[in-house]
């Protein structure tokens, strides 16, 4: 009977998956994998015998106490009969291999394993929000002075994804533990339980620093998301803190991509509270600038549904704050006073189960805009942004209200740079819209219109890009196209028009308002062209 077969290998290997149900187990700085008899120390492989192999399997599992030679022999060597010098010659080349510390000798009675094992882990449920580790990223060809930058970038990646809070992020320390070892994604995903791995590697000279990142999902082995940064170095701490924010700025969008394609396909009964909660998220999310209130209706009952699950997910509270301000923005509800205060509600109760999410005071603040209380909004606006300098969307939000309600001039650089940091976010469309507005806000017609055919070709005949195009194309001289968008978006978002005919508009600043609201009269053909010229 060979080695490998032993019946000794076939009961050992039972008991083992008993005490360690997964196929790894870690004592000092070595792996030992049962299932593939293999003895690891970081990549390094050690090639045991069979017969070592078993008597440190023996050991191993018995390690509360001295295991006797005979039991040892008849175990080991299953019938067969051998001298004790085997059994000497095999603990003399395990010691050899793990050092002679690792197995004790007690005097008359036998063996005992003595190095620390790890404790017994099973394998981790997944959280209910998306869960990511960032594994070490590979240094490849750093400057031997520079070798530090791959785990200063892994830092701070880990510490500015944590931002997120919809986001189940593990620690630093717990993804280092991996930075020697053969990479099974699958494993590495059972044993930390998340679903999300983020891999990358850094070059890096005096001058110049290129980091690449990928998003994977280790429960599929399906490749995301891959980017590659490149900046110059003035100084190292810098570099890694901006390049870190770049990846991150990035990286959130796809994860929630990724997220919102699990759970689409997922019937309702199988998700939890915060499950239905975030399926409700992104089904306003992706629908946020739909005139139609179809996708806002739909979110806003499974927020519901979550919510009778647990009246304490602040992810469903803060869906229906952002359903009743797509509502009230684009007067589909029967009285926009009362849907802005449930809203503000709404976000308050979010604010008031997490404190830390920068989402749910993004959200009050233009509830607060939109309900003519701008003093409280665009502090709390700020603040979001403040809570997470990483999120494009509430930068993007906050160069749009800056146009509106504050300094004008920071307007279009707050915009342009949320559409820098994440360049192909899901929110993308509404960014451009943002952005466009703030050109409006400065007199850069040519941009805003510019700005407004990129909405358009995002999310194709939808109300706000429109709107912003009749305006711009109108400051532009362009009456013709301003004539058109106007009678697209009257088809489309008859309330709505009608809203901004009446002057109701979303900026505080008399300058402002009083050009969008000629130029959209003109638009739709109820003023002259020429009352443009002395406002434009």
């Amino acid at each position: 009977m060979g080695d490998c077969c032993s019946p000794f290998a076939v009961e050992c290997s039972n008991i083992i998956n008993t005490y360690w149900p997964m196929d790894r187990i870690r004592f000092a700085d070595f792996t030992l994998e049962p299932q593939a008899r293999q003895l690891r120390r970081g990549t390094e492989l050690f090639a045991l015998g069979a017969r070592a192999f078993d008597l440190l399997e023996l050991l191993i599992v018995n390690r509360d106490r001295v295991v006797g030679r005979d039991e040892i022999m008849s175990a080991v060597w299953t019938d067969m009969v051998v001298g004790e010098n085997n059994l000497n010659v095999q603990v003399a080349n395990l010691r050899r291999v793990l050092g002679a510390e690792a197995i004790v000798t007690v005097a008359g009675r036998g063996l005992r394993f003595a190095l620390d094992v790890a404790p017994n882990t099973l394998p981790l449920t997944l959280p209910d929000r998306p869960s990511v580790v960032v594994l070490p990223f590979n240094s490849m060809g750093v400057d031997p002075e520079l070798e530090w930058l791959a785990d200063g970038f892994v830092e701070d990646i880990t510490t500015e994804l944590s931002r997120f809070r919809d986001l189940f992020v593990v620690a630093r320390n717990s993804a280092f533990a991996f930075r020697d070892m053969p990479r099974d994604l699958r494993e590495i995903a059972r044993e930390l339980g998340v679903r999300y791995v983020v891999e990358g590697s850094v070059r890096a000279t005096q001058t110049r620093v290129r980091v690449t990142a990928q998003l994977i999902d280790a429960t599929t082995g399906g490749h995301v998301w891959a980017e590659t940064f490149e900046r110059a170095t003035a100084d190292h701490f810098e570099t890694q803190a901006l390049v870190a924010r770049v990846v991150v700025t990035c990286l959130a969008p796809q994860i929630d991509r990724a997220e919102a394609e699990r759970i689409r396909i997922l019937p309702p009964e199988d998700l939890t509270a915060h499950g239905l909660a975030r399926h409700g998220w992104t089904v306003i999310s992706s629908g946020d600038m739909a005139y139609g209130p179809g996708p806002r209706d739909r979110a806003a009952d499974l927020a519901r549904q979550a919510l009778a699950r647990d009246p304490g997910s602040a992810l469903a509270w803060r869906v229906l704050a952002w359903v009743a301000w797509w509502d009230a923005y684009h007067a589909t509800t029967e009285s926009v006073s009362e849907t802005l205060a449930e809203g503000i509600d709404a976000a308050t109760h979010a604010i008031a189960a997490d404190p830390t999410d920068h989402h749910a005071r993004r959200i009050r603040a233009l509830l607060q805009f939109m309900n003519r209380n701008e003093g409280v909004g665009l502090p709390e606006l700020r603040l979001a942004h403040e809570m997470n300098p990483n999120c494009a969307v509430t930068l993007g939000w906050l160069g749009l209200y800056e146009g509106f309600h504050g300094d004008a001039e920071k307007g279009e650089p707050l915009a342009e740079a949320a559409l820098r940091r994440s360049p192909r976010d899901p929110a993308r469309g509404s960014m451009l819209a943002a952005l466009g507005f703030a050109h409006f806000a400065v007199r850069n017609y040519a941009g805003a219109a510019e700005a407004a055919e990129a909405a358009l070709a995002e999310a194709a005949n939808s109300a706000t890009p429109l709107i912003l195009a009749a305006i711009a194309w109108v400051g532009a001289g362009r009456i013709d196209r301003a004539t058109t968008a106007f009678e697209k978006v009257e088809q489309i978002a008859p309330t709505l028009v009608a809203a901004r005919l009446a002057g109701r508009w979303l900026s505080s600043n008399p300058d402002y308002l009083a050009r969008a609201d000629m130029f959209f009269r003109i638009a739709a053909g109820l003023a002259p062209p020429d009352a443009a010229n002395a406002l434009r």
